[in-house]
């Protein structure tokens, strides 16, 4: 079977296995109905397009949907509507500068994308967009009615990565070059007014993308970018414009904690998130500079009414500036946090930085990506004594306990990202980043890929091998043969188990696990005989077996299995949940409402109507939807319903136990069941790689 049809038949058994879901075209459109909680939840935008359909909330002119718009990136309700920044092409305008940067044609990298994707991949529009431009935009958009009105744009830049609202009026954080906020007045036919701009950065590594937004008291908050870091300013009247905002805490008050590059953690997340909570303000920062992963910090800010000064204290971070807690509260592959209240607690969500990985996966190495995927987020709460409980998670030497009836990845491995929370009606509400969407390129990697060697490669190598023997079991001058009859016999060994691995080298990954898994078991056996025999080889032999049967490759071989495995269990889309007590949850879905390509939840909004969601769908752009809580005393067929678990281990999703969860030592995989922004930079890079790794091998991929 040619590499194509292989990459084709996959997606399309992919694509049979996520359409079985619960989610059901009806007269009101596509609705999800969760078989694991009392929820369901309706499409409201393009209610009528389904899985593999465009959606992206509006049109372009021609009135086909633009599916372009790949996030909702920020939101906030306002009575009937929900008011959404976008991320517009955010995958497919990093992957034109990869292909540029590698001396590739857009056409021709397009090209290979689609066959990689089958075509789902949202990879621009040349009909409706036909310069590619940027279309980022604020859409207000009526829940009751379904109408959709462009507020804000398009615009040249990024999009629009938080909002709130203030005083009646609702601001949004905007990504431009000069990032600036953006005031929207609702009652005065949604006009619109920048009320602070950053100056440009003189240096274009510095990151632009502002996130953090919060209210406390008569203040609005909101952390800002400049050449000598991240600040925050604040104002009890923005409509008032620049001067009536004031700087109250600067990079030098953070300690020079935010990461603010570009080549830093989360691509220079620096004040990641900031909240109001018990008269205070606390602030997550992204900490990880020039390339090394380190977890998050958590500060508090807390203004002295006298004197109008503010003060922020350390809470987690480094012991010697006075943190109570270490980074990232122990889990050291959480690069940055999440916060909500809920409840008169603070509830920090962690979010992985599976993006340093990649780099290392494009040369084939797969430690770091297999540890973020067996150390998935977790979960935190403070109360207003600050004091902290691990809700879900693994224990570690800071949290002996888990409070709650999940371990880490609120019991999926491909949670990478709790992305939002919101606290409605009583209840907590999370959202997650699922790095299922991240497989599809994984799936092109085949044994020989991992080692980096063709079958002809192998061959040689083999040769080497078989000359050797005949050469050294030949007898000399004297009749004496050259090397003893257990040398002879081991090379005999290392020939046939070499010749074994020649069938299984262009097979292997994440659709046939059990071919990798023998190809391993050869490989560590080829290692272990090439070390009784290593020292009566020759250098020129030794040269090249040295590269090929090492410990360090074994190991990686590992690894790589290990992140097929997590990767094929898990079921693809993201992860939403629901706390009535806080620290026990119920699943409302697995796979997105049904559909793999919204690989995130992004944004929650409290509109009249209930709760809205928006969605991260690189593929088909994002979509809205209303989320309802069934009667409990009936199901849709007029039944008695069941009523949701909190066990685990009776969840149709069959969630793995703690102890599977937690164990960083042994390859226990669980059965998970059922510049613009991070994730979209990530996914690029790693689609690029193995791109560029395809076109490298000798034979096409059109074959």
């Amino acid at each position: 079977m040619s590499r194509l049809r292989k990459v084709t038949a996959a997606v399309l058994i992919l694509c049979l296995v996520f359409s079985f879901s619960t989610a059901t075209a009806a007269n009101k459109g596509v609705v999800y109905t969760s078989t694991t909680s009392n929820y369901t939840a309706q499409k409201l935008s393009h209610p009528d397009a389904g899985v593999g359909e465009a959606d992206g909330i509006i049109e372009y002119e021609s009135g086909e949907n633009d599916r372009g718009q790949n996030y909702s990136w920020s939101a906030v309700g306002y009575g009937d509507y929900m008011y959404v920044g976008t991320c517009y092409a955010a995958i497919y305008t990093t992957l034109k500068i990869i292909a540029q940067q590698n001396n590739m044609s857009t056409e021709t990298f397009t090209a290979t994308m689609n066959a990689l994707y089958n075509g789902t991949l949202y990879m621009g529009d040349k009909k409706n967009n036909p310069d590619d431009s940027n279309r980022s935009v604020i859409i207000k958009f009526n829940v009751k009615t379904g109408d959709a009105k462009i507020v804000d744009g398009p615009n040249k830049f990024g999009g629009f990565r938080a909002a709130i609202e203030f005083n009646d009026k609702l601001y949004f954080c905007s990504t431009a070059a000069a990032p600036y906020l953006l005031e929207i007045d609702p009652n005065n036919n949604d006009a619109t007014k920048q009320v602070y701009t950053c100056e440009k950065p003189s240096d274009p590594f510095i990151s632009v993308s502002i996130r953090g937004l919060t209210v406390l008291g008569d203040k609005l908050i909101a952390s800002m970018i400049g050449d000598d870091g991240a600040y925050i300013v604040a104002s009890d009247n923005p409509s008032e414009g620049q001067e009536s905002f004031k700087v109250i805490g600067t990079q030098k008050d953070l300690l020079d904690y935010p990461a603010y590059h570009y080549n830093d953690s989360i691509f220079g997340g620096s004040i990641w998130d900031m909240i109001s909570f018990n008269d205070k303000l606390y602030i997550s920062v992204v900490t990880g500079k020039n390339g090394n992963k380190q977890a998050f910090a958590l500060f508090c800010g807390e203004e002295n009414k006298d004197t109008g000064e503010w003060n922020f204290r350390l809470l987690v971070g480094d012991k010697n500036d006075g943190a109570k807690y270490t980074y990232g509260l122990g889990a050291e592959r959480s690069g940055a946090a999440n916060l909500m209240v809920h409840d008169n607690h603070l509830y920090i969500g962690g979010y992985n930085d599976p993006m340093i990985a990649l780099p290392a996966v494009l040369n084939m190495e797969f430690e770091d990506l297999y540890k973020d995927l067996a150390s998935p987020v977790n979960l935190w709460r403070m109360d207003v004594n600050e004091n902290f409980e691990l809700v879900a998670g693994e224990p570690n030497e800071l949290f002996s306990e888990v409070k709650g009836n999940f371990g880490a990845g609120l019991g999926s491995n491909l949670n990478q990202y709790i992305w939002r929370m919101e606290s409605y009606d009583g209840k907590l509400f999370v959202g997650t980043f699922d790095i299922g969407s991240l497989a599809y390129p994984l799936m092109q990697l085949t044994n020989g890929d991992i080692l980096k060697l063709s079958p002809s490669e192998l061959k040689t190598q083999i040769k080497y091998i078989k000359e050797l023997h005949e050469l050294l079991t030949k007898d000399n001058s004297e009749g004496v043969a050259v090397i003893s009859e257990d040398i002879a016999e081991n090379l005999d060994e290392l020939y046939s188990t070499m010749s074994k691995m020649i069938s299984l080298i262009d097979e292997g990954g994440i659709t046939d696990i059990k071919d990798s898994e023998q190809f391993l078991n050869l490989l560590k056996l080829s290692v272990t005989i090439y070390e009784r025999v290593r020292e009566h080889l020759p250098d020129y032999v030794t040269q090249q077996l040295d590269k090929l049967f090492s410990e360090e490759n074994a190991e990686n071989f590992y690894y790589f299995i290990g992140v097929c495995k997590y990767l094929s269990a898990g079921e693809r889309g993201f992860d939403l949940l629901v706390s009535e007590d806080g620290v026990n949850f119920d699943v409302i879905t697995r796979n997105g409402f049904g559909d793999p390509y919204n690989h995130g939840l992004r944004v929650f909004a409290i509109t009249d109507s209930g709760l809205c969601i928006g969605t991260a769908n690189p593929f088909y752009g994002t979509q809205l939807w209303l989320i309802n809580e069934k009667d409990i005393s009936t199901d849709n067929n007029g039944g008695a319903t069941n009523p949701p678990t909190n066990n685990p281990s009776e969840d149709a999703t069959n969630t793995p136990s703690d102890n599977q969860q937690n164990n960083n030592t042994e390859m226990v995989v669980p059965d998970t069941g059922a510049s613009s922004t991070s994730v979209a930079i990530a996914f690029s890079t790693l689609a690029a790689g193995v791109v560029l790794m395809l076109l490298s091998r000798k034979k096409k991929i059109f074959n």
